[in-house]
């Protein structure tokens, strides 16, 4: 009886959502995060290479996809792509758990030149911009060319309906208006960008990031039934969190370019009342005007920085974008300025590892 063929895809390197050929699986479906068992090389091309075995000790990250309808045509083109007539990737049918899907791994040819390449340990192609060769700036647009497609996309029991990217320091944040959500029986439409710059944190920094990737039945900013507090309550208990940075779009209404909010009286900070002056401090390095923290206090609902707070003790900081700053496609050199400065801010409340420091 003849095995039938994957109709799903893992992609680990340029091919991963923001990468610079994310855009060619746009007509499949991301399905989730997931990590395979192998090791991840740095070639020195540009792109990784990934050699997937069931007994290592180590693990690559990255995101699996549901083929289109025309799967065998869609994977021929991945072929080519890949380079596989080339013999540069070979394509390989892999089983991991429930899941079957496939993989690219390094065909005779690249094999012969990566050599003694770099092994990634944390097995993520996306864990340094330096080592993926991606601008932040280009990354955030390709992200979200790719994330639009899931704006009022409902949930279909088969995918998550919100991705979690693992980082390597301290740092969650989160994008729950990524996606349309529904809020006192009104929808609410999606947040522009929001997730591409958890994302690019996620990329540059190393932070751990939570977004929504499908349309949000209840508003995670508002009630606490909802699938995006139940995965982030999942995340605070995991893993070791010193902060909770809750990214949110507004309107250009207001003057102000940014907003901070830390509840009524800083509250939400705990152990780290200094967030809220750096977050100035950092704004008005970067030429922005941030506004005061009592106009989005995050304190009136069970808000996402109001749950990790008051739920889990984990310091939390809601944050505000004007419409005007979210916008790259009309506004570049503000959306520069942007990305500067919330790499600028998390950076500065990154918490130092023993050893660091003058």
């Amino acid at each position: 009886m003849t095995e039938p063929k994957p109709e799903k895809l893992f992609v680990y390197g340029t091919l991963r959502k923001g990468g610079t050929r994310g855009g060619h699986l746009e007509r499949c479906r991301l399905l989730r995060m997931i990590k395979v068992p192998g090791i991840l090389y740095r070639t020195p091309f540009g792109y990784p290479a990934a050699v997937f075995d069931e007994t290592s000790p180590l693990a690559v990250q990255g995101e699996l996809y549901e083929l289109p309808p025309d799967s065998e045509a869609f994977i021929g083109s991945v072929d080519r792509l890949e380079g596989a007539d080339e013999k540069l990737f070979s394509r390989s049918s892999i089983r991991l758990g429930k899941e079957f899907f496939y993989a690219y791994e390094p065909g005779p040819e690249l094999r012969s030149r990566i050599g003694d390449a770099d092994i990634i340990k944390t097995g993520n192609w996306f864990s340094d911009p330096d080592l993926c060769g991606e601008d932040p700036f280009s990354f955030a647009v390709s992200f979200e060319n790719i994330q639009k497609q899931y704006y009022r996309m409902r949930p279909d029991g088969r995918s998550e309906e919100n991705i979690f990217l693992e980082g390597t320091v301290p740092v969650l944040v989160t994008c729950p208006h990524s996606t349309a959500h529904t809020r006192m029986g009104k929808l609410k439409r999606h947040e522009f960008y929001t997730a591409a710059l958890g994302a690019v944190l996620h990329l540059v920094l190393g932070c751990h990031c939570l977004y929504a990737n499908r349309e949000q039945e209840t508003d995670p900013n508002y009630y606490d039934d909802c699938g995006f507090k139940a995965a982030l309550g999942r995340v605070l208990s995991e893993r070791k969190i010193d902060l909770v940075v809750d990214i949110h779009g507004t309107g250009n209404e207001r003057s102000e370019d940014l907003f901070p909010g830390v509840g009524v009286g800083r509250e939400f900070l705990l152990s780290a009342p200094d967030v809220l002056d750096k977050f100035y401090l950092v704004a008005e390095e970067h030429g922005i005007t941030a506004g005061s923290a009592d106009i989005f206090p995050a304190a009136r609902q069970m808000t996402v920085a109001k749950f990790a707070a008051k739920r889990f003790s984990v310091p939390a900081i809601q944050v505000e974008i004007s419409d005007r700053f979210r916008m790259p496609w009309r506004r570049k050199d503000e959306f520069r300025r942007l990305i500067g400065f919330l790499l600028g801010f998390v950076e500065k409340v990154i918490p130092e590892k023993p050893g660091q420091g003058g």
